[in-house]
């Protein structure tokens, strides 16, 4: 796979595992939210300043995770596309910089500790990765 170009988000996000029995969480805004489901509760992802609204309005005991920012592969990225995630992953898991992932119709994301931005940076850099941020990025498009 030839170099990707990814843009770091500058909104700080958090991941949380919500009971299935707590109350329906608003995700609110943020670059990225979702909401996965299972049996046994939701997988959630928004913005990190929002972590005690959050909690305060599940009522429940949650477990969160954060904070992280977002990278986002330039897209639109057509569906035969083939080795994406792993082209962005191998290099950040050599720096030992482990991730949260999410794909959505058109493009894939990866979530990084806030506190390993640089580093990650640098090993995508150096895997041959663009990685820019804001008005670099959306004039590429």
């Amino acid at each position: 796979m030839t170099g990707l170009t990814v843009r770091w988000h500058d909104e700080q996000l958090a991941v949380g595992l919500v009971p299935s029995s707590a109350a329906p969480v608003e995700l609110g805004e943020a670059p990225i939210r979702a909401r996965l489901s299972t049996a046994e509760g939701d997988t959630i992802v928004f913005a990190y300043r929002a972590t005690i609204d959050v909690e305060t309005r599940t009522g429940a005991d949650l477990h969160i995770e954060g904070p992280f920012r977002a990278l986002e592969v330039q897209g639109p990225l057509d569906f035969s596309l083939t080795g994406i995630l792993a082209s962005l992953l191998a290099p950040l898991a050599e720096a030992e910089i482990s991730v949260f992932t999410l794909s959505t119709f058109d493009t894939d994301w990866v979530l990084v500790p806030a506190a390993l931005t640089g580093a990650a940076t640098s090993a995508l850099t150096a895997a041959g990765h663009t990685v820019s941020a804001g008005a670099e990025y959306e004039e590429s498009q």
